[in-house]
């Protein structure tokens, strides 16, 4: 995966040049690979992390910022492999988001714990130029992967699904994502060229290095996009129960889903004040769900789904695929997540889990000795329950503290903001 390696952290590696060496002492260490140090010291270098220890820190430079986490957690930074960070498409909807909204949006998911996020989609120009910003340090927000989208289910032959992933990636971006298989998700009953397309897009991105990343909905399109040479997935199971065998057969295939539990349930309180259910854009659920009935089993579907593929063998991983609030975003899927996964559970889905969907487990994901010094401070422990991963006082990335609550109001607990 060269292509995607250089791409998406050429800019952390120019900016964590210039990062402040970094102790952390006195912390619990959630270090992600089932190991749990209960007071151990970070020590970050040139945006990378020197070394995890129990007790005092060792090899600490004299000069290196101190921080005392006593009382506090520290884990890996969040990641969500799949969100959409841009509202709406075209120069004019990007401009009018780069001008109203993308510092907001960028300091929200900041402040919710979220180091790196994988753009679901959006408008291609329009990623690309919001991770620029980003990565130039106009915009101060996450590491930003850009997906470039091509609707293989639209194109009229393999040959121009070839071409437009050959564009998208020579355009600078890092991955191809959300690609619907069938572009009518059900019944399923894919055309033959839909079918020869999503193959011929997966194959054409697997020459490039770079992560073609398909949306299927229903316990067969998961199954055939996957017998089509599919490896990530961007959405849990929605429509129909997953069987123990087609979920070994996802997982015989190696292959990845994104969770998305959150998708299916209910929002309340984000879009208006009146305690009616809302689906994610603020439309009336269950009746504004897309692709599905309307009458809201997808809140049961999604989860149990989730749990039948991870414990037949699937790395399941962490996205939203929201455009709302980064905070309110973080606890409603942890909501959805919380009914069918432990705390240990979403601990390997955010962090180690999530990083590998991304092909980038040597560089982030868990807090080891050689990675990118990527960080989220938590005032509480996510052991005495999941909603402590609410309670981000202190993000780090690239070794760069890029929010400090400490002292602020509310700071280290798990409230949520919701300012839509």
């Amino acid at each position: 995966m060269a292509v995607l390696a250089v791409s998406l952290f050429a800019g952390a590696t120019l900016s964590d040049a210039a990062a402040q060496d970094l102790v952390i002492s006195n912390a619990r260490i959630i270090v992600g690979n089932g190991q749990v140090i209960k007071k151990g010291s970070i020590v970050v270098k040139d945006g990378r992390i020197a070394s995890v220890a129990e007790g005092a820190a060792t090899a600490a430079s004299k000069n290196a910022k101190k921080i005392n986490a006593a009382g506090m957690t520290v884990m890996a930074g969040f990641i969500d492999d799949h969100r959409h960070l841009i509202q709406g498409r075209g120069p004019d909807a990007v401009a009018k988001f780069m001008k109203d909204s993308a510092a907001d949006r960028m300091r929200e998911l900041l402040e919710a714990g979220f180091t790196t996020v994988q753009s679901g989609g959006d408008d291609n120009d329009g990623i690309l130029e919001l991770k620029k910003k980003v990565e130039s340090g106009e915009i101060k927000g996450p590491r930003i992967v850009a997906s470039g989208q091509v609707p293989t289910a639209r194109l009229k032959s393999e040959a121009e699904v070839r071409a437009a992933v050959d564009k998208v990636i020579h355009d600078g971006a890092d991955s191809v994502a959300e690609v619907h298989y069938p572009d009518i998700v059900w019944p399923f009953n894919p055309t033959d060229q839909e079918s020869k397309n999503l193959a011929a897009g997966i194959d054409e991105a697997k020459k490039l290095g770079v992560e073609f990343q398909v949306h299927a909905v229903s316990d067969l399109s998961l199954v055939a996009a996957v017998r089509l040479g599919a490896k990530k997935l961007v959405h849990s199971v929605n429509i129909n129960w997953v069987t123990a065998a087609q979920a070994k057969e996802v997982a015989a295939a190696g292959a990845e889903v994104a969770s998305i539990t959150g998708f299916g349930s209910p929002n309340f309180d984000v879009f208006s004040r009146d305690n009616q259910p809302k689906f994610r854009d603020g439309k009336p659920w269950p009746s504004g769900i897309v692709d599905s009935e309307g009458v809201g089993q997808e809140a049961g579907y999604m989860p149990v789904n989730l749990r039948t593929l991870y414990d037949n063998g699937v790395d399941v991983s962490y996205a939203t695929d929201t455009t709302f609030d980064a905070r309110a975003a973080l606890a409603h899927e942890l909501k959805g997540l919380n009914l069918v996964f432990s705390v240990p559970d979403l601990i390997k889905i955010m962090g180690p889990n999530s990083a590998k969907f991304l092909d980038r487990e040597k560089d982030i994901g868990t807090v080891e000795s050689g990675k990118l010094g990527d960080l989220v401070v938590l005032g509480g422990n996510p052991f005495d329950g999941y909603w402590n991963l609410l309670t981000a006082e202190i993000v780090i990335k690239g070794g760069v503290i890029m929010v400090d609550k400490r002292g602020q109001k509310d700071a280290g607990k798990p409230v949520v903001k919701y300012g839509y």
